[in-house]
């Protein structure tokens, strides 16, 4: 029963994702689904993945894959924004 409790939170968490889409919110709207969507994240990790009822050194070890893809995120977000724009020698240029 807990499961489909779990599975109906996480489809009205998806019609809220959807929804959001419809409502205009500007810069807000990004936060919005990102902060729907780590909900959502959380639920899996912690009901499906049963990272609830593991051991310390587990909780630990999937702290650490969050960390470490936040920084890869990070990395590479610093790199796309301190790129310029270059076009390719057989475009068009505008």
């Amino acid at each position: 029963m807990r499961y489909v409790a779990v599975w109906a939170a996480l489809l009205v968490l998806l019609a809220a994702t959807a929804g959001s889409s419809y409502i205009p919110m500007g810069g807000w709207n990004a936060f919005a689904n990102m902060a729907i969507s780590s909900l959502k994240a959380l639920l899996v990790a912690l009901f499906f993945m049963q990272l609830r009822h593991e051991g310390a050194l587990v909780r630990l070890a999937a702290v650490v894959a969050l960390v470490w893809l936040a920084l890869l995120f990070g990395l590479s977000w610093t790199d796309y924004s301190t790129r310029g724009a270059s076009h390719a020698p057989w475009s068009a240029r505008p």
